[in-house]
């Protein structure tokens, strides 16, 4: 499964710093991956902007690309203010709920959305972004 991770963020939220190799880090985790025989790709946006500018979750499936796009959306204030070990932890929290969340909803036929998640949390707490008394996805 491609897997990719991006930002959209303010310079003082300090996104990009603390995601500095997640992208490759994911993507090798996911390279040998399958969830389904369509073999979906996955691109998600961290973003974190001014509140004054509304933006907008974003969430849509290319057909033509099997690509599943997505915002996860972050808190300017949280972020700016936060000790670098809270940021990955927030940006940890949010994508091992947010992301599994947004899957279900779309209910991609024969998706192995438990094991996705699993799969998703684990790595999270394998690389300590998130401890192991993080709520768990419950859904589906």
């Amino acid at each position: 499964m491609k897997f990719f991770i991006t930002s959209d963020s303010n310079a003082e939220s300090g996104v990009g710093e603390a995601t500095r190799g997640l992208t490759q880090a994911l993507g090798d985790y996911f390279a040998d991956r399958l969830y389904n025989d369509s073999d979906i790709e996955m691109a998600i946006c961290l973003m974190c902007r001014d509140p004054s500018w509304n933006f907008k979750q974003r969430i849509r499936f290319v057909k033509k690309e099997n690509c599943l796009y997505m915002d996860i959306m972050l808190d300017l204030d949280v972020m700016k203010y936060a000790e670098r070990f809270h940021r990955k932890e927030v940006i940890g929290g949010k994508l091992v709920s947010e992301v599994p969340e947004i899957i279900a909803k779309k209910k991609f036929k024969g998706f192995d959305l438990p094991r996705f998640t699993k799969d998703l949390r684990e790595w999270f707490e394998d690389n300590e972004w998130i401890s192991k008394e993080f709520p768990e996805f419950i859904g589906g």
